[in-house]
């Protein structure tokens, strides 16, 4: 595998986190908080959908048609939406749009894209970022008397990052 390879790999496995994760958030368990003036654990995901769809925009220098909306204004506060399998569905597409964009940038050479240095620190910023909201999504599981034990986080967490069939 070469660098670019991996790269493309390690975003992969950083969405598959987050899919797993989700996939833990029963309808209750949607609306726990890491913390009492956090966001719910469905809103963290909305916002990282949302995040990787804007960077990716400056980056690009283009909205995506797949984007949909999955906040909106009530007065001075942005209201992220209840509707859970439209937040996975962006998950996915917005993972799928950077993974395309990604592998086109890096074979054309791009060097800077929107307020990036290189598309590879683009990737990191959004990993980096994921795996903040993951920590959180955590917390909010462990507060809220549903943390996954260590025989669901090691396949599903800890052991992507790993030699596959380690």
């Amino acid at each position: 595998m070469n660098t670019d390879q991996a790269l493309l790999t390690s975003w992969e496995r950083q969405g598959q986190i987050l899919t797993n994760l989700a996939s833990l958030l029963t309808p209750e368990l949607r609306l726990a908080k890491p913390s009492e003036d956090g966001w719910t654990l469905m809103r963290q995901l909305a916002h990282v959908a949302n995040t990787r769809w804007y960077w990716l925009s400056q980056a690009t220098g283009k909205e995506s048609e797949a984007r949909k909306p999955l906040f909106h204004q009530e007065g001075e506060e942005w209201v992220s939406t209840s509707d859970f399998d439209l937040i996975l569905s962006q998950l996915s597409l917005s993972q799928q749009a950077i993974s395309e964009w990604m592998t086109s940038a890096l074979a054309a050479g791009t060097q800077s894209c929107g307020g990036y240095d290189h598309p590879v620190f683009f990737l990191q910023h959004m990993i980096w970022h994921e795996g903040y909201h993951a920590g959180l999504i955590m917390l909010g599981l462990r507060l809220a008397g549903a943390e996954p034990p260590e025989e669901w986080e090691e396949p599903n967490i800890w052991g992507l990052w790993r030699v596959e069939n380690f």
